[in-house]
């Protein structure tokens, strides 16, 4: 397993390797531990590994040789993938990415290669978690305590109304599905992974909503949904929690099979307050925590981003 100092030193090769580097150019060890202010002991080490897997060369007088960059860019995508992730994640939920960022930027930021940064990319846009901006560069969503409190008190208003709209008419048989695959999470929350609680609370919302037979109200369920993808990653630490949300969604779903529309909208309400409270009464131990390394946002066997929260 490599330390964390020899995946930095292979995030800095990579980060140069994006550029115009080629096989047969030379690798200047000095140059990289100048970058990372290290001595130049554990960039060699690292060099002499990637020797011996055939990504390098040694010359006397010349030192190490690119020889295989296309083998070094493609190795080192899926070794930092999770660990970039993890990381763009994290600056979102502490605030430190929340203006338009231009990939040389984040490249720099990161020290990571543009393959990695890429695939990085396109996990978060599939998440919808980033997007690109109209000119160059990528926009961010904003997950602020701000944002996340305006997102509480717009879902109270709108969730509860569309179950109480002219013509609600859920889908009976999607809610069934649905009500099971509450009850099998439920006993099994401890051996699932926060992709499937994450979409599974997704589905929940996303299913209540489409009753009211309003895309626009859809279309604002998943809007909102975005923007809590990463702040409460936190959340989901808290098993007892995620237990006791989908215990309130299977309320919702029982009072929705009786058709009694008035107590699941009281109770889709008291549901977004409760997770409201929840989210907020931990937020600053939970972002601390996070800030010091001590709460990963994401399963260390999981390289996809996910989610949905409101467990």
């Amino acid at each position: 397993m490599q330390t964390p100092l020899q995946t930095r030193i292979l995030e800095q090769l990579r980060l140069e390797l994006s550029g115009d580097l080629k096989s047969g150019d030379r690798i200047n060890e000095a140059e990289i531990a100048e970058q990372l202010g290290v001595s130049r002991t554990p960039i060699r080490r690292v060099l002499q590994k990637l020797q011996d897997e055939g990504v390098l060369a040694f010359e006397p007088r010349r030192g190490f040789i690119l020889r295989d960059p296309a083998s070094l860019l493609k190795n080192g995508e899926g070794e930092t993938g999770k660990s970039l992730d993890e990381r763009v994640m994290r600056d979102m939920a502490t605030g430190e990415l929340n203006a338009v960022m231009s990939e040389r930027a984040l490249m720099q930021r990161y020290s990571v290669a543009n393959g990695v940064l890429a695939s990085t990319l396109r996990r978060l846009t599939r998440d919808h978690l980033v997007e690109p901006s109209p000119g160059h560069g990528w926009i961010f969503a904003d997950v602020s305590p701000r944002a996340m409190a305006e997102s509480y008190r717009f879902r109270q208003i709108i969730e509860p109304a569309g179950i109480l709209a002219d013509g609600y008419e859920v889908d009976l048989a999607a809610l069934k599905e649905l009500d099971d695959d509450h009850a099998g999470a439920i006993e099994h929350v401890h051996q699932m992974d926060r992709r499937r609680l994450f979409e599974l609370d997704a589905r929940f919302h996303k299913l209540v909503a489409q009753g009211a037979r309003t895309s626009e109200l859809v279309s604002a369920i998943e809007r909102q949904n975005n923007i809590r993808r990463v702040t409460e990653y936190l959340g989901f630490i808290r098993i007892e929690r995620l237990r006791q949300s989908m215990t309130e969604h299977r309320g919702i779903m029982a009072a929705l099979f009786e058709g009694n529309r008035q107590v699941a909208a009281s109770l889709m309400h008291i549901h977004l307050q409760v997770s409201r409270d929840e989210t907020f009464i931990h937020m600053d131990d939970d972002l601390e925590l996070l800030r010091d390394g001590k709460v990963r946002l994401m399963e260390e066997d999981d390289s996809e981003l996910t989610g949905d929260d409101d467990m």
